[in-house]
C-alpha cells in the first residue's frame, strides 16, 4: 500500500509522521479528561465527577480523597474551593520563561457541529508512540448530551445519538460503537474494510472502580458512544510493511470519526482519553499529535472547540504550535477547494476563558481584540520562529497558505499561587488547560481543522 492512499492521515497525521524521522519524542501522559464547556476546557480526572462546569467561580470539583504526593501524573484529589477567583493578585509570566521539555500534553477534546452531508463529521486523528510491538488503552468517546449550557447550547442543538468509529491509518475500521453500555463487534462490516489492527473492546470494563468517572460521566447518557480499548503500535516489520519505512516502528496512528446514527444534525464532540496512568517518559506509550476536523458553519455554535491539558513543572511553561487551518485537506474524503473554510480564524484561551492570544493568518502576529478580556497568562508568541531550521516542516506545510492561522507559542503551567487562586487548589500547580477555537470570518463556512504539536521532541 502506497502512503498517499491513507484515508484521512495524509492531511491529519503525515505532518507529524515525518516529522519524527528527525525528532525523537520522550513524553508521557497521565491521566485527566478534558470536557469542552462554555469556551473553557476543563479537567476530570480518576476522581472527579464529569460533567462539572468551570465558571469564574467554579473550576475543579473533585470527590473527597488522597492529595497528590510527589508523583506529577496523580492529579489532586482534596476539595478545591469554589470561592470568587482574585486574578488581581496574580502576575503575568514573563515572556522569558523557561521551558520544561519533559511537559507533555495530556489529552483533547473537539467540539463541533455534525450535519449528515458530505464532510460534516467530527474526525479526530491522533498518533500514539512507544514500545515496538506493545500496546496503549485508551477511551474513545464521542457525546454530546451533558454539553447543555455550554456556549448558550440547548438539547435542541446537540446530536441525539452520536456514533463512533475507530480507524486505521488506511481508513479502515478498527472498532464501531453506537451506545456506550453496548459492545459492538465487525460482523456487519465487511472483511475487506476491516484494519488488520482490529480488536474487541468491553463495555463492561468501565464499570471497574478504577474508572469511576468515566462511568459517571456516561452514566444517564445511553446514547453516547464510547469504547475502552487497547490498540497495538507497529513492530518493525508492519511499520515496514505498511509505510515503507522500519523506523515507524512504535508509532501507530487512528481516526476516531462521530457522525449521526439517527440521522437528525447538532453539536457533538471527540475525546481522545489517555488512560496509561503508570510508567516513566520512555516506557509509556504516549500522544504525540492531535488533530481535529469538522465543519464550520457561520452559527456561533458550530465552530471547532479543541480543549487540551498540558501538565509539567509548575511556573514553567511548554513549546506549542497550534493550527487552524484547511487548505491543504484538498482530496481528503474527496474534499474540494470549495468545500474548505477559506479564512481560519484562531483563538486561545485559558482556564477560565480569558483571551490568550488570537491569529487570523499564521504569517502575521497578531493583537487581542478590543473586545477580549486578556488572560494572565498573557504570553508574545511567534509566527518567525518558524524559520528555524528545526521547524522546516512545520514551515514547508504552511508555505502558499498564507490564510491558514498558527502560534507558536509558549503555554505556561500554573504556579502554587496560580492554582490556588483559579482552581481553588495550590496542588493543581503543574496544570495548563486551554481551548483552541477555530471560526470563519464574517459569514464564511466549510471544513478545516484545529491541530495541536508537541514541539518538544528531543
Amino acid at each position: 500500500m502506497k502512503l498517499f492512499s491513507i484515508f484521512l492521515f495524509v492531511v491529519l497525521a503525515l505532518p507529524s509522521l515525518f516529522a519524527f524521522q528527525a525528532h525523537d519524542q520522550n513524553l508521557a501522559y497521565p491521566h485527566p479528561a478534558i470536557v469542552v464547556s462554555s469556551s473553557v476546557s476543563y479537567i476530570s480526572v480518576q476522581d472527579v465527577p464529569a460533567g462539572t462546569t468551570i465558571t469564574s467561580t467554579t473550576y475543579w470539583t473533585p470527590l473527597l480523597g488522597t492529595a497528590p504526593s510527589t508523583d506529577p501524573g496523580t492529579p489532586p484529589t482534596t476539595e478545591p474551593s469554589t470561592s470568587d477567583s482574585n486574578l488581581s493578585n496574580l502576575t503575568p509570566p514573563e515572556d522569558s520563561i523557561e521551558l520544561d521539555n519533559t511537559a507533555r500534553l495530556v489529552n483533547i477534546s473537539t467540539r463541533g457541529y455534525v450535519g449528515t452531508a458530505a464532510n460534516q463529521e467530527l474526525v479526530g486523528g491522533f498518533v500514539l508512540k512507544g514500545t515496538p510491538g506493545g500496546t496503549k488503552t485508551i477511551l474513545v468517546k464521542g457525546v454530546a448530551q451533558y454539553m447543555v449550557g455550554a456556549d448558550g447550547l440547548t438539547n435542541s442543538d446537540l446530536l441525539d445519538n452520536p456514533k463512533l468509529q475507530l480507524q486505521d491509518a488506511f481508513g479502515k475500521i478498527v472498532a464501531v460503537n453506537n451506545d456506550w453500555q453496548t459492545t459492538l463487534d465487525l460482523s456487519s462490516v465487511a472483511d475487506v474494510n476491516k484494519s488488520i489492527f482490529a480488536t474487541s473492546y468491553s463495555s463492561s470494563k468501565l464499570q471497574e472502580s478504577n474508572y469511576d468517572a468515566y462511568r459517571n460521566e456516561l452514566n444517564n447518557q445511553t446514547s453516547a458512544a464510547a469504547m475502552l480499548i487497547t490498540v497495538p503500535l507497529l513492530t518493525s516489520q508492519q511499520a515496514a510493511d505498511l509505510f515503507g519505512n522500519a523506523a515507524y516502528a512504535g508509532y501507530n496512528l487512528f481516526t476516531a470519526v462521530v457522525s449521526s446514527e439517527s440521522g437528525n444534525v447538532g453539536v457533538a464532540q471527540v475525546a481522545i482519553e489517555d488512560l496509561n496512568r503508570s510508567g516513566n517518559y520512555s516506557s509509556t506509550a504516549k500522544l504525540v499529535n492531535i488533530s481535529t476536523r469538522g465543519y464550520i458553519g457561520s452559527d456561533s455554535k458550530h465552530k471547532l472547540v479543541g480543549g487540551f491539558v498540558l501538565l509539567g513543572e509548575s511556573g514553567k511553561a511548554k513549546k506549542l504550535l497550534a493550527k487552524g487551518s484547511a487548505q491543504y485537506m484538498v482530496g481528503a474524503d474527496g474534499l474540494t477547494t470549495s468545500d474548505l473554510l477559506q479564512d481560519p480564524q484562531l483563538k486561545l484561551q485559558d482556564i477560565v476563558a480569558n483571551v490568550v492570544s488570537r491569529n487570523d493568518n499564521w504569517v502575521v502576529s497578531a493583537n487581542l481584540d478590543s473586545s477580549d478580556t486578556s488572560s494572565v497568562f498573557n504570553t508574545t508568541y511567534d509566527v518567525n520562529g518558524l524559520s528555524g531550521s528545526d521547524y522546516d516542516l512545520y514551515r514547508n506545510e504552511l508555505n502558499n497558505r498564507a490564510n491558514a492561522s498558527a502560534m507558536l507559542i509558549n503555554l505556561p503551567m500554573m504556579t502554587g499561587d496560580q492554582a490556588q487562586s483559579l482552581a481553588g487548589n495550590s496542588a493543581y500547580a503543574g496544570y495548563a488547560l486551554y481551548t483552541a477555537i477555530v471560526s470563519g470570518s464574517d459569514s464564511d463556512v466549510g471544513v478545516a481543522q484545529v491541530t495541536i504539536e508537541d514541539l518538544d521532541r528531543d
